[in-house]
């Protein structure tokens, strides 16, 4: 879990970096953290059968190639926000706040549609299990995400 802190961290403290280099290093970071990702989900749904595991990685590799959508969709809503921070206007703060609930209803979506999909693969349990690991490690990566971002000016 520590790893996944720091790798958080990185991601998204890196602004000091050229466009270029910064794209070029969020890159890096983001196959870091899906690996870290995919490790802890390993470690933590340790007793996976032979055949469970033959039907779960497919899907959460699928599950996580869609899921980095919306992470490269959330990145583009806090880079817009920092970029326009001394400069936000109502209606940017509105169109901004837009994007991200629209974000987060087809990260909902997302999550019914592979629900589906996992449920062939995993007990009721396990399921539950998976979704609390995913939810946590969500979670975290988001507070890592926005505890940097200062809060908007009202002023």
């Amino acid at each position: 879990m520590k790893r996944m802190f720091l790798a958080a961290t990185l991601l998204f403290a890196c602004t000091a970096f050229a466009q270029d280099s910064m794209d070029q290093w969020i890159k890096l970071l983001k196959e870091d953290l899906k690996a870290q990702k995919k490790d802890i989900v390993t470690e933590e749904m340790k007793t996976f059968t032979p055949e469970e595991a033959k039907r779960f990685w497919p899907i959460y590799d699928a599950y996580n190639t869609e899921l980095e959508k919306f992470v490269d969709a959330r990145l583009a809503v806090m880079k817009a926000y920092i970029d326009d921070y001394d400069t936000l206007t109502d209606a940017q703060a509105t169109e901004l706040l837009n994007r991200r609930f629209n974000i987060q209803k087809q990260r909902n979506a997302l999550d019914d549609k592979y629900r589906k999909q996992f449920e062939t693969a995993l007990s009721p349990k396990r399921l539950t299990r998976f979704y609390q690991i995913e939810h946590q490690l969500q979670l975290l990566i988001e507070l890592q995400a926005t505890s940097s971002l200062p809060l908007a000016k009202w002023w």
